[in-house]
């Protein structure tokens, strides 16, 4: 009797031991795949109507659909690859344009985006002996150019008074 009172008392301690050292192995995995995820860093975004918004980072490039008003990065700087707007207006950044810069995510305050819509529409005219150029934009919050990838070109008219002189169609280049 003495024997198996014994015996039950080491079974006990040996199944509350196994029990502590399976979940001491478990929380030590688990905050080892917690240290593991990366930090990530606010974003805001104060453009409207972002479909598409390709970001990069050295060689990697990250697409966030229909972002919203803000995401989150991993630390680093971030450059614009491709910004979507839901119209299909498309920012690719160029060197003939005003561009949004360099994002850079990290502690303290959060990142902001400055680009896509409202919308400003910039006409610039020039007058060449007998032609007169025009020059349409389409600009964003950051100053950058959307382009119509529809190939559609935008049409205009010309009134003097309340009658129309002519129309047309901008011509791409």
């Amino acid at each position: 009797m003495e024997t198996k009172r014994r015996l039950r008392g080491f079974a006990r301690r040996l199944f509350l031991s196994v029990v502590i050292i399976t979940s001491s192995v478990a929380l030590g995995n688990q905050s080892n795949s917690q240290s593991e995820q990366p930090i990530l860093y606010e974003l805001k975004i104060e453009g409207k109507n972002i479909e598409r918004l390709i970001l990069q980072s050295g060689n990697q490039k990250q697409t966030f659909e229909n972002p919203g008003k803000s995401i989150m990065l991993e630390p680093g700087t971030y450059e614009i690859s491709q910004l979507q707007l839901k119209s299909g207006l498309i920012y690719y950044p160029s060197g003939n344009d005003t561009s949004p810069g360099p994002i850079q995510a990290g502690p303290g305050e959060p990142a902001v985006l400055k680009a896509g819509g409202p919308l400003e529409q910039r006409i610039k005219l020039e007058r060449k002996n007998q032609i007169l150029e025009m020059d349409y934009r389409l600009i964003g919050g950051a100053g950058e150019w959307y382009r119509n990838d529809r190939r559609y070109p935008p049409i205009f008219s010309v009134y003097k008074s309340d009658k129309e002189i002519t129309s047309g169609k901008f011509q791409f280049g």
